[in-house]
């Protein structure tokens, strides 16, 4: 994992843009199965396609998830590097207060 927040915004781009095309798959894979055809094979063909439709909508949630994740996972990493830079200042000021050393 990156420690650069931008490049962890792109990975939850990327995550949200799988997401959104795991839905459009869904939703693909759900339309085969408005075709008119009865069977018992036809059947089962719209049952595979429903179970198919409904992993793709559930990765499509995780992806989700995982870019929401990724977000947050920046802001914390920016708020660190924020944090982490107020204590070198504040160290520099008590190792050499009059900035002589600089």
């Amino acid at each position: 994992m990156s420690d650069d927040p931008e490049q962890i915004r792109a990975q939850a781009r990327r995550a949200a843009r799988l997401a959104a095309e795991a839905r459009r798959a869904a939703t693909a894979v759900a339309a085969n199965g408005t075709i008119e055809w009865h069977s018992s094979g036809a059947d089962r063909y719209r049952e595979k396609l429903t179970d198919r439709a409904t992993d793709f909508r559930h990765r499509a949630d995780d992806l989700d998830d995982l870019s929401r994740l990724l977000y947050s996972h920046a802001r914390h990493v920016e708020d660190h590097e924020h944090a982490i830079g107020k204590v070198v200042k504040f160290v520099e000021h008590q190792v050499d207060p009059l900035g002589l050393l600089s």
